[in-house]
């Protein structure tokens, strides 16, 4: 069967660990009443949803910069206060937050934040409910239920008092078998000692592939990390989406071309790498290489840019090529306008470090190549992807190509 167009994302919270470990059990304990694991089969972790989202493959970079941007506006340390079990439709059997407190506002402005961000590049998932207008921050237990699983749920989490009538959902209690983690199976056992619901800070936001759960990116909103931990996490972010690069040189080998992939032989192991030629690609992604971003403090100028033209010299008998070469300020290797690039919006003093050493570290790369002998050559991913997207890529691949062809081109080439 052929794969779809697109698969879907999620944006979620995660909770500490004692809030988190009474709700697995409280899940636990309804799939064995309702016998519907449709919620443990999915191995999910514990969490709040606030969307869902259809992106395409070529536009998971795109997706993973606005996860960045979004994940650095979440407000740290905040205090949920759940308060009820309540249901969506008689299918799903969720926990609500507490409507009548500050931090089911703030879920909802988060909410309306995330899909700002996100609305503006990718469609809505199929579950509409996370929209902001339909929003509702809940915590699911179970899901896809039938009637008569529904039902099963529905009663054990409020069972009926010994005079009959039903415990109040505003004043929403837990079994002693989910707060103790016990496996034993309470249907149709009879009423017992129950506990309130503990309140959780929410320690970390993610983004995951749904169906079948994978976690592509975390951002921890405590300070608990270690900087090896925090470099880990961020990893996970590509600088660029893995099919952009395959796409372009799959679009080079049908011209003719042939290279390797990734070589690390090289300084800043350049994405294509061209050894006939003795010229590199390196595809950026838009996000993490600062494209169109102007600092405020003066641009970086780096002392090998001199090094590299005198490397030259002897070497290449255009002077122009030697002028351009010896350019490699900010002011030449960020020229090309971008409109993919957002600075996040909070902690702007990590962003602007973090945005200067990666600036710094790709002049610095380009230049040793540049002595090394090498011609080097920009690819901007804001230059490959959006409407059109083949025929920018086949247009990108041309545009390198003769500029490998020619006997005396430019030593830095932006595309």
């Amino acid at each position: 069967m052929p794969h779809p167009p697109f698969s879907t994302y999620a944006v979620s919270l995660s909770f500490d660990a004692p809030f988190s470990g009474v709700v697995a059990s409280l899940a636990e304990n309804l799939a064995r009443v309702t016998e519907n694991q449709t919620l443990i089969e999915k191995h999910a972790p514990v969490h709040l949803t606030l969307g869902m989202f259809h992106v395409p493959s070529e536009k998971l970079s795109d997706l993973q910069a606005a996860f960045e941007d979004f994940a650095a506006s979440v407000e740290r340390g905040l205090t949920l206060d759940f308060g009820d079990i309540d249901s969506f439709q008689q299918k799903v059997i969720f926990l609500s937050v507490k409507t009548v407190s500050d931090s089911f506002e703030k879920l909802k402005a988060m909410n309306a934040r995330l899909h700002e961000i996100f609305l503006s590049q990718f469609e809505p998932g199929a579950n509409r409910n996370y929209l902001p207008e339909t929003f509702f921050p809940h915590v699911a237990l179970a899901v896809k239920l039938t009637k008569a699983q529904f039902e099963k749920g529905m009663s054990w989490a409020h069972p009926p008092t010994s005079g009959g009538r039903a415990i109040r959902r505003s004043a929403f209690r837990l079994h002693s078998s989910a707060l103790d983690g016990r496996s034993r199976t309470p249907d149709g056992a009879a009423p017992i000692p129950c506990a309130e619901l503990p309140q959780t800070k929410i320690i970390a936001v993610s983004l995951a592939k749904c169906n079948p759960y994978e976690e592509l990116a975390r951002h921890s909103l405590t300070d608990t990390l270690s900087p090896m931990q925090r470099h880990n996490n961020m990893a996970h972010i590509r600088s660029t989406g893995g099919s952009l690069e395959t796409s372009l040189r799959s679009q080079l080998f049908k011209f003719g071309f042939r290279f390797r992939k990734n070589d690390k032989r090289l300084v800043g192991k350049p994405d294509i790498v061209f050894p006939h030629y003795k010229a590199v690609i390196f595809v950026n992604g838009c996000f993490w290489h600062a494209h169109g971003w102007e600092p405020s403090r003066s641009p970086i100028i780096s002392s090998h840019a001199h090094d590299a033209k005198a490397a030259y010299e002897h070497g290449w008998k255009s002077e122009e090529s030697l002028i351009q070469s010896a350019l490699l300020d900010e002011s030449v290797l960020y020229s090309l306008k971008c409109e993919k690039f957002r600075m996040p919006t909070t902690n702007p003093e990590f962003w602007h470090a973090k945005f200067t050493r990666n600036r710094a570290r790709d002049l610095r790369d380009i230049e040793t190549l540049l002595a090394e002998g090498w011609r080097v050559g920009v690819v901007w991913e804001c230059s490959i992807t959006g409407r059109g997207r083949r025929e920018k890529i086949r247009s990108i691949a041309e545009k390198i190509s003769l500029w490998l062809e020619e006997e005396y081109s430019v030593l830095f080439r932006e595309f």
